[in-house]
């Protein structure tokens, strides 16, 4: 579960969109905000860390997809890689550069149970694979 959502509301007015938020995050406050942070915690947290790389190399460690001596130094530092990763003037598709990007991590990114820690401990790790969504479509 993950809260992340690119919205686009091309053409539609300020006044339904704002409906839509308004209706959307009553949604969500209801019946997933709970859920979903019972779930992370859950499935990615147990320990409930408080910060957030230290709980990834935690996940990342417990199931295995990391050497015993990977440190939230190295995750840091690949983490920082990925987020200032630039391309001296190549020219990338967005989803060629973020592709690229992932490789600085020195895990598997496509591993399921990576997916899962990432989703789970920084989403926004994932935020470019989000596809845009057109509620009024």
């Amino acid at each position: 579960m993950i809260n992340l959502v690119h919205f686009n509301f091309s053409g539609v007015s300020e006044e339904r969109q704002m409906k839509f938020h308004h209706g959307f995050g009553a949604c969500f406050d209801r019946n997933v905000m709970y859920v979903e942070s019972a779930y992370r915690d859950d499935a990615a947290n147990p320990e409930l860390y408080r910060n957030l790389d230290v709980a990834m190399v935690d996940c990342l460690r417990r199931h295995e997809l990391v050497p015993v001596e990977y440190t939230v130094a190295q995750y840091r530092k690949e983490s920082d890689a990925f987020t200032n990763m630039t391309f001296d003037g190549e020219q990338l598709a967005q989803q060629q550069a973020y592709d690229r990007r992932r490789k600085a991590y020195s895990f598997d990114f496509d591993n399921p149970q990576v997916r899962t820690c990432v989703a789970g401990i920084n989403p926004n790790a994932i935020a470019d694979e989000i596809k845009e969504w057109r509620p009024f479509d």
